[in-house]
């Protein structure tokens, strides 16, 4: 199935599902689980702050692989058929509907911080191509790499959500729209996703690069998650400041 031979095997994956099926629902519970709290507890803040949460091209790139993987219906329901991936249909769903209102949030609140120059039919046409950009990257991307069941697309939105906290975090100066439990669920989550689910779906993901892959984001939520209570906190009171 698919042009996989670069990379791991369609069917020994969805033979390893079955194989180690604990591990896969285990890692897979983390993940979820960690990823709806990032998300949750994301648009909580936001909301409370009035700013976005999630940094703009992370949010931008998870929108694009959602919607990519969304729009492959027939290859989830039909060519795979297999329930695991008929739940991160389902599941992506949810997401795409979060990550939607991020682009609100963002939208409404962050004009000031992104695009200060803009009028707000500028504002909503360059954050339009902006999005479109990422999609078109995130499309090239996949389209060059051997990745028919999406695992190495997963793997780069993890990298992704961790990799762009630390840098807004500097360029606030504040705790504003971040909290601790934000930053756990980005610590917890990698850890599910490269050392217990990616190994239990292919040998391939046991591989020293994904190794340090999955140690290098952990390091970096690590260090987010120590550098964030070292920054003034914010109130809703300190808007008007």
């Amino acid at each position: 199935m698919g042009g996989n031979h670069m990379t791991y095997s369609v069917d020994m994956v969805l033979a390893n599902i079955q194989n180690s099926i604990w591990s896969v629902l285990l890692g897979g519970a983390v993940i979820f689980v960690g990823y709806y709290l990032y998300y949750g507890e994301s648009i909580r803040l936001g909301f409370r702050d009035e700013t976005h949460t999630v940094p703009v091209f992370a949010n931008m790139y998870f929108f694009a692989h959602d919607v990519f993987f969304l729009a492959l219906f027939q290859r989830w329901f039909f060519e795979i058929d297999h329930w695991l991936y008929r739940a991160f249909w389902f599941g992506l769903v949810i997401f795409t509907g979060l990550e939607c209102v991020v682009h609100y949030q963002t939208l409404r609140y962050s004009q000031q911080d992104l695009f200060p120059r803009l009028n707000r039919r500028q504002y909503l046409i360059a954050y339009a191509g902006m999005q479109l950009a990422v999609g078109v990257l995130f499309w090239f991307i996949h389209t060059q790499i051997a990745d028919y069941l999406f695992l190495i697309s997963f793997a780069s939105t993890i990298v992704v959500s961790v990799a762009f906290m630390l840098p807004q975090l500097c360029a606030r100066a504040s705790q504003k729209g971040q909290s601790r439990l934000l930053s756990a669920s980005l610590i917890i989550s990698p850890i599910g996703f490269f050392f217990l689910f990616l190994p239990a779906m292919s040998s391939y993901f046991a591989s020293l690069p994904y190794i340090l892959l999955g140690i290098t984001t952990v390091i970096v939520a690590v260090i987010y998650a120590w550098c964030l209570p070292r920054y003034p906190a914010y109130t809703p009171q300190s808007k008007s400041e």
